[in-house]
């Protein structure tokens, strides 16, 4: 409460409510040292009792004097708060978006990835080659719409436009899964192999409508044919499905909201509309709370299969494009992950193709996926928080607590996590809504690893821009996020830590004492790295990949390397590096030091970490190294450190040690971390 408001004795009306003014200079004759003259406090206030808000400056007004003592009082001062130092640098930079030029130091120093789902408004070489420079990190390949030629075309597209910019971008696929839609009819044309489907149907408010699993029904105003052939046995009276457009952002007036009244027979199911929506493109049907009910075994008998046909039909012919001698397809992103045995039959069938090497992303969209999402987050290499249906699945005020949860979950098992649906406004606007920025923000300071982005680049009118908003807003939350509690967190949280885990976190606990500026993690497959970046260091870390040559049992040469580097660009604050030029462990120190250099990552007279396994041990070191006063090279007059904790063999000299000696890697025995 404010202090009670001194009232001006001569007088009410407006006076009342305002300050009364600077007191006048001293009247001649009137005491200069205005002894006697203190002003008198109005009855009731609080300020003779507390620190107020608002207070008497006593020693100006003792020193100024008045000219009427019994009318005349000096003037209050409102102590009004000042913008922290840190934020109001950030307003006096204020500029807008489009404005604002990055750079690949701002990419590589920003640690929050931002995935790309590839569409007609994206697909063209120029627009991928401009949103790969502005922060892309992986593309989306969603095989839920558009033609195998189609895809095929994106992924091709994306090598070429990572080739012409010069940086990695992963490709992920997004399978169709157990995805139920109406049957509208085929599309009208097809434009590049992206259909264009006509309009669908209108419903209002208290309409009628019927859905279908009949397979000669054809869609009219109130009757709606499904795909799925046991639909009707699905639902039961009370059930809440929404029908909408595919990927629609709410916003759009695209989806309804239907609440099943009836079970008329074994094909039909009759709904009443909750809102007014007009259906259009390709319509999905999602069933609230399907896998939760008590009616089990009926339900079970109905499951449809965790990859359709037409998703081992497309990974077939996938799986023949090479990426730089790899497989094209880095990750599988599963939807409808349900358990922990829906992973294992998509690894079968992944293996089955020739993709062993892809990593596995279960995208938890429904309630039953949370029920078993302990088992999920074990057997998978990652999480997809897949915004969109889970928020239909559960309650609305449940979901940020949720959302919060799923992630210290995945941070603390060290695996990726990745969100979607955070700037749905974008699709059609050039700016996000303040919730959505926000939304970011509180995703980021959460611990997330990437965001998904959806309709706003496969259809929105503004693909490069969204991209840069995202990785801009990202940039600045990182800057107050609290590393340091991060540590401490999951420090106390975990349990027993391997040998390889505790080098990992000692690693970035040496670098935060040191203040390093960067941390290079030596390493084969990538597991390393995420190690180190699951302790959330406030520095990049360069997960420096030496490639290999290798045969299996059958005499055939497999070549590793580019595809465990791209599979590091959806794990927060990771940037890929490979390893080139000399096998001498030292050049490779020396070459990677200096490609850091040449992106503004390694400065001159700066710390860096170095975690690797020396050859011919089995035991992890920690090298301390520092760059040249040019900082472009390793520099020679620094002491290295050996940190082992594992008793290192003592015969191992390092880069820049006091001997100056330099081991060197064997072909056969390169000694990088898993």
């Amino acid at each position: 409460m404010w202090p009670a408001t001194p009232r001006d004795p001569r007088g009410g009306g407006e006076k009342e409510a305002k300050v009364w003014e600077k007191a006048a200079p001293a009247a001649a004759g009137a005491d200069e040292t205005g002894k006697g003259m203190r002003p008198m406090v109005p009855t009731g206030s609080s300020m003779t009792h507390v620190k107020p808000r608002m207070s008497f400056d006593f020693p100006v007004a003792e020193s100024r004097g008045a000219i009427n003592p019994a009318t005349e009082r000096p003037k209050m001062k409102l102590h009004m708060p000042k913008l922290p130092k840190k934020l109001a640098s950030l307003l006096e930079e204020d500029t807008s978006v489009k404005e604002k030029e990055l750079g690949t130091h701002d990419i590589v120093t920003t640690g929050t990835k931002v995935i790309v789902t590839i569409g007609p408004a994206c697909q063209d070489v120029e627009i991928l080659c401009d949103m790969i420079r502005n922060g892309m990190s992986c593309a989306r390949i969603d095989l839920t719409n558009g033609d195998i030629e189609f895809h095929v075309r994106s992924i091709r597209n994306v090598m070429q436009a990572a080739s012409i910019v010069q940086q990695m971008v992963a490709i992920m696929v997004d399978t169709v899964g157990p995805e139920i839609f109406v049957k509208s009819g085929d599309p009208e044309t097809y434009i590049d192999g992206w259909p264009k489907w006509g309009k669908g149907a209108s419903v209002k408010t208290g309409d009628t409508v019927t859905l279908t699993d009949c397979p000669k029904s054809k869609i009219s105003p109130n009757r709606w044919p499904v795909t799925y052939e046991n639909f009707a046995q699905l639902c039961k009276v009370g059930d809440v499905i929404i029908v909408g457009r595919y990927l629609s952002t709410g916003m759009e007036g695209t989806s309804v909201t239907l609440e099943v009244t009836a079970i008329v027979d074994e094909h039909d199911v009759q709904c009443v509309a909750l809102n007014d929506a007009e259906l259009s493109g390709l319509i999905t049907v999602f069933i609230k709370n399907c896998s939760l009910t008590t009616v089990g075994e009926e339900r079970q008998k109905c499951s449809l299969p965790i990859l359709s046909s037409r998703d081992v039909e497309i990974l077939k012919i996938l799986s023949t494009i090479k990426n730089s001698g790899s497989d094209c397809i880095d990750f599988l992103s599963l939807s409808y992950a349900n358990c922990k045995e829906h992973i294992i039959d998509a690894r079968q069938t992944l293996d089955s193709l020739g993709l062993s090497n892809a990593k596995v992303i279960a995208k938890v969209e429904t309630g039953k996926a949370l029920a078993n999402f302990e088992n999920i987050l074990h057997t998978a290499d990652g999480i997809i928080i897949s915004r969109g249906n889970l928020g239909m699945d559960i309650s609305v005020e449940l979901f940020p607590v949720l959302q919060k949860a799923l992630i210290q979950a995945c941070n603390s098992e060290g695996k990726p996590v990745l969100t979607t649906r955070v700037v749905d406004s974008m699709t059609s606007s050039p700016r996000p809504t303040r919730a959505e920025a926000t939304d970011i923000s509180n995703a980021v300071l959460d611990g997330v690893d990437g965001i998904i982005l959806g309709a706003e680049t496969l259809r929105g009118l503004f693909p490069v821009l969204t991209v840069k908003t995202v990785l801009l807003c990202a940039k600045q939350a990182e800057k107050t996020f609290d590393n340091t509690q991060h540590f401490s967190k999951l420090m106390k949280t975990t349990g027993f830590l391997s040998q390889l885990e505790s080098m990992a976190s000692s690693t970035v606990r040496v670098a935060d004492k040191i203040q390093a500026g960067l941390i290079v993690v030596v390493t084969g497959s990538g597991r390393t790295a995420r190690l180190v970046a699951k302790y959330r260091p406030d520095v990049p870390v360069i997960a420096l990949t030496v490639p290999r040559i290798r045969a299996d049992a059958f005499n055939r040469w497999h070549y590793s390397g580019r595809h465990q580097a791209r599979q590091s660009m959806i794990v927060r604050g990771l940037y890929p590096m490979l390893a080139v030029g000399t096998a001498d462990e030292g050049g490779i120190m020396e070459d990677c030091v200096e490609r850091a250099a040449s992106l503004g990552i390694a400065r001159p007279d700066q710390n860096i970490v170095i975690l690797y396994n020396p050859p011919g041990s089995e035991v992890p070191v920690i090298k301390l190294v520092s760059v040249d006063r040019q900082g472009q090279n390793l520099s020679r007059r620094f002491s290295s450190v050996a940190n082992n904790m594992f008793q290192a063999s003592s015969g191992v000299t390092l880069v820049g040690g006091s001997s100056g000696s330099e081991s060197s890697f064997n072909e056969d025995d390169v000694g990088v971390f898993p």
